[in-house]
């Protein structure tokens, strides 16, 4: 459920970044149409307990693992494409205002735990007698908050981080992925509290971090007017960007809840 949450707040993202960028090509369209497939099938995997839409579940993850493969090569060849990328300041131009680097690899994180969650028992059985599935999700959590972290660290510094607060996830993001790593490698009580509590802080910072941009969206001209929404949308501030963190907030949280249960 968690896993099919998070596909749904990721591919919100990606559908404002995508239309933004005009869907020039075709291949942008894919993720957009099996986000939604990935978490329709994810909450009937969910819902049902395993007894429908498991395996559909488990062959989409796949598919969303090799479209974040395929979306993270043909970010960078979009970009080595640009005149002038063949140097360093040329690359690094194209870099900073093309097609975000890592984006694609958020994908990829959520298709690996789409495909573990579909593991049935007895193939699972050697791997979870040694690392308990609370573990896996903080290990999930961990490797997935830097691309994040890239992310908003390079759009935050290409905002040329106008209002201080933008500074809050770049500095503290770290801070919650290696208190996240260091929970997955240890099982002390103590660990576990500071991941909780960590992940609790990612939740948050997502909701404050959509409120902000939602509010900067509004202090644009013509602010939410109808007759100029779309454009402030697409020009401003991702308002659905901050949301990536609640989701990985989510999962941390969920792996604390399991660990308890």
């Amino acid at each position: 459920m968690v896993t099919a949450a998070s596909t749904a707040l990721l591919w919100l993202d990606n559908l404002s970044e995508h239309y933004r960028g005009g869907f020039r090509r075709r291949l942008m369209y894919v993720p957009i149409v099996a986000g939604p497939l990935v978490a329709a099938a994810g909450v009937v995997t969910a819902v049902t307990g395993g007894r429908h839409g498991g395996r559909t579940f488990g062959v989409l993850s796949a598919a969303q693992t090799g479209i974040a493969l395929i979306g993270f090569v043909k970010h960078q060849r979009a970009i080595l494409k640009k005149p002038g990328a063949d140097e360093p300041r040329g690359f690094l131009f194209h870099a900073w205002y093309g097609p975000p680097v890592a984006a694609p690899l958020q994908y990829l994180g959520l298709g690996l735990m789409g495909l573990m969650s579909t593991v049935s028992h007895p193939v699972a059985a050697p791997l979870l007698a040694r690392v308990p599935v609370n573990r896996l999700m903080r290990v999930f959590t961990a490797l997935n908050i830097p691309p994040l972290w890239g992310e908003i660290g390079y759009l935050h510094a290409r905002g040329a981080f106008q209002n201080p607060a933008q500074w809050i996830p770049v500095v503290t993001l770290p801070v919650a992925g290696a208190v996240s790593a260091l929970a997955a490698a240890s099982g002390s009580d103590r660990a576990r509290t500071a991941a909780m509590a960590a992940s609790a802080w990612t939740t948050l910072l997502g909701v404050a971090g959509t409120g902000f941009h939602l509010y900067g969206l509004h202090r644009r001209y013509g602010g939410y007017d109808r007759r100029s929404f779309l454009f402030n949308w697409l020009n401003g501030p991702p308002a659905p960007a901050p949301l990536q963190m609640v989701g990985l907030g989510l999962i941390g949280l969920a792996a604390e809840r399991r660990s308890v249960s």
